[in-house]
This record gives C-alpha cells, structure tokens and sequence, in this order.
C-alpha cells in the first residue's frame, strides 16, 4: 500500500468514524498536556463525583500519564488496570481499523 492510499484510508476511516476520531483527539491532547505541562482538562469520574466512592477504574487516567511520563512502577501501584486497559483499546483500535481497511479496498 503506497502512502497515498494509506494516507486516504485513514482519511476516510475517520471520516467514517469522526465521533471516535473526536474523542481520541480530545483524550490525547488531554493526556499529554496532562503528562507533560501539568494542564488538567480531562472531566473528573462521574462515578466519583455523584457517589463519592472510588471505583475499580478510578487512577487510571493517572496512572496512564504515568506510563506517558515512564513512571511504569508507580502506575502499577496507582491502578494496575491501565496496562490491559491501554492494551484493549490499542487491540481494538487495530481491530477496527484492519476491518475498515478490508472493506475500503473491497470498495475500490
């Protein structure tokens, strides 16, 4: 696949999927400059916030600008569960967008 097509699938699966495309644009751009510039735009855990009870997912966002920082042992200890969390979204991502590309090349 030549950099052109590649560049036009991309293109097109985000234009196929521009709510995802939104959302992780906004996610990395947070977390970033979250990880890197100490801004934190990120919304605060609703489940936190109308219960006020941790939840099994609570640190993860921390944790995952841990992991951007290199701080691997203290995102282990702030929540473990961002490692696969990280892992299934990235596989899911990959997934999707392997599926997408079949079906883009199907269509040409």
């Amino acid at each position: 696949m030549t950099v052109r097509k590649l560049s036009a699938s991309i293109l097109s699966y985000l234009q196929a999927r521009w709510l995802l495309a939104i959302v992780l644009v906004y996610a990395s751009i947070g977390l970033l400059l979250r990880a890197y510039a100490g801004i934190n735009i990120l919304p605060p855990c609703l489940y936190t916030t109308l219960f006020h009870i941790h939840c099994p997912g609570c640190g993860i966002t921390t944790a995952t600008t841990l992991i951007l920082q290199g701080h691997f042992a203290d995102a282990w200890h702030t929540n473990p569960l961002a490692f696969p969390a990280i892992i299934i979204i990235f596989a899911a991502l990959v997934t999707d967008y392997s599926k997408f590309l079949r079906t883009f090349a199907a269509e040409k």
